[in-house]
């Protein structure tokens, strides 16, 4: 089978940001059942990106660069390639007059420095960039036991996704031998050893199937993926199978009374599903949030069409303003706290009257590092669903950082909405 090598450059991967362009790149190979052999992440230093690309280019037959095609200093991976390969550096027109074209059609002055991204690697076959500046190079080297084929592509990761899907992945379709195909389920507020003992029945069932499969569970705060992977030569079969197993897993959930559990599939979120759930049911939403700061609204706006259903929130932080604009009572807060069943049950009654919304939702709670008492220690949060007839509270005490508080605290919020309107439509059936 062909060897993939993928080579990741750039000082700021080392650091604070994420190596998105490796994960895609993996996906779209394993669709192909096709992996990465070897990786490798780099600073922008010539001497490490020679020395690492002559272990890669004897390892691998196709290697893949991203990044370090940029104008400025610290961009070098064009200049290295070509020196290592020993050849020249060539100036294209036909790129010049499209970096050219993109300061134009973006209203703002040509850098003299971006001629530099025009310089392509003698030989090099032009992968021409449609969303951004410097193009991509395709080289084929012919060695004594067949060929090397270098692929190196922008770092942004919008511009290499589009050349790589255009581009790359049309052409590693030739070396296809298996189709695997994978489904992603989404779980919120069961923990992973609970999610396997679910599901114990269909990962023991798995040696019916001819093809190959594997259970991933991946734990992100209080959200659960579940990913079943299918790898097969047949495509037909993988479809079939990967069908059958995910309505065995639901079925697992829906046994343990749970069958609302699985939120999402693949790349949805929680704030979609509940975006759907609302505009199909034609019900409105209104949120108050204190300790969550506004999270809760954001994510929920973050969803094209989210004005159909969402009417507003407000974020009162303070007691004061708990009272003047959501009527909390001033001996609620002073008997139970404004941690409390209590208080988030009068924040949903007061968010309920400004607002008319259908459904609310308060959120109140300790997110650290200070606040705690010896009753209610960091993390501690209590989250009300109202439905202008039912109250439905909870108190979960989550673990971690302010800010990851705070996001458990909105997956729980929103998951809770979720149940509740799906028990409320199920009990009318």
């Amino acid at each position: 089978m062909v060897k993939i090598s993928v080579i990741s450059i750039g000082t700021e991967l080392l650091k604070e940001k994420s190596n998105t362009n490796l994960f895609y790149i993996s996906k779209k190979l394993f669709s192909l059942g096709l992996n990465i052999n070897f990786c490798s992440v780099l600073p922008d230093n010539e001497n490490v990106l020679t020395e690492i690309f002559k272990y890669h280019i004897d390892s691998s037959d196709i290697i893949i660069l991203t990044g370090g095609l940029g104008s400025t200093v610290d961009d070098i991976t064009i200049q290295t390639i070509a020196k290592f390969l020993n050849k020249k550096l060539v100036f294209v027109r036909k790129i010049y007059e499209n970096i050219v074209r993109y300061f134009i059609d973006k209203g703002q002055e040509l850098p003299q420095l971006v001629k530099k991204q025009a310089y392509v690697i003698e030989g090099a076959e032009i992968i021409f960039n449609k969303v951004g500046q410097a193009p991509g190079e395709k080289i084929v080297l012919k060695k004594d036991k067949g060929q090397k084929i270098i692929y190196i592509l922008p770092g942004p990761p919008r511009e290499l996704q589009q050349m790589f899907d255009e581009y790359v992945f049309v052409e590693l379709k030739k070396y296809q031998t298996k189709v695997s195909k994978e489904v992603v389920l989404h779980i919120c507020d069961i923990p992973e050893s609970k999610i396997e003992e679910i599901i114990k029945p269909v990962i023991e069932s798995e040696k019916k199937y001819s093809s190959d499969i594997n259970f991933s569970i991946l734990p992100h705060l209080n959200i659960v993926d579940l990913k079943i992977t299918i790898t097969s030569e047949d495509e037909l079969k993988v479809d079939e199978e990967l069908k059958l197993i995910k309505k065995q897993i639901y079925d697992c959930f829906e046994e343990h009374n749970l069958k609302h559990k699985i939120y999402a599939e693949d790349k949805q979120t929680l704030e979609q599903v509940v975006g759907f759930i609302l505009g199909k049911n034609k019900k409105t939403l209104a949120v108050a949030e204190s300790c969550t700061g506004g999270l809760l609204a954001h994510r929920i706006t973050n969803i094209a069409g989210s004005s159909f259903y969402f009417l507003g929130g407000v974020v009162v932080y303070s007691n004061q303003l708990k009272m003047k604009l959501l009527d909390v009572k001033k001996e609620t807060l002073e008997t139970y706290g404004a941690v409390s069943e209590e208080t988030v049950k009068e924040m949903c009654l007061g968010i309920k009257k400004l607002t008319g919304a259908d459904y609310c939702i308060s959120i109140s709670g300790i997110a650290g590092p200070t606040g705690a008492t010896k009753d209610k220690p960091l993390g501690t949060v209590w989250i009300c669903i109202f439905d202008g007839k039912i109250f439905n509270t909870k108190c979960v005490r989550f673990l971690g950082s302010r800010l990851e508080v705070k996001e458990q605290a909105v997956n729980t919020a929103l998951d809770m909405l979720s149940n509740h309107i799906l028990s409320l439509l199920h009990h009318k059936k």
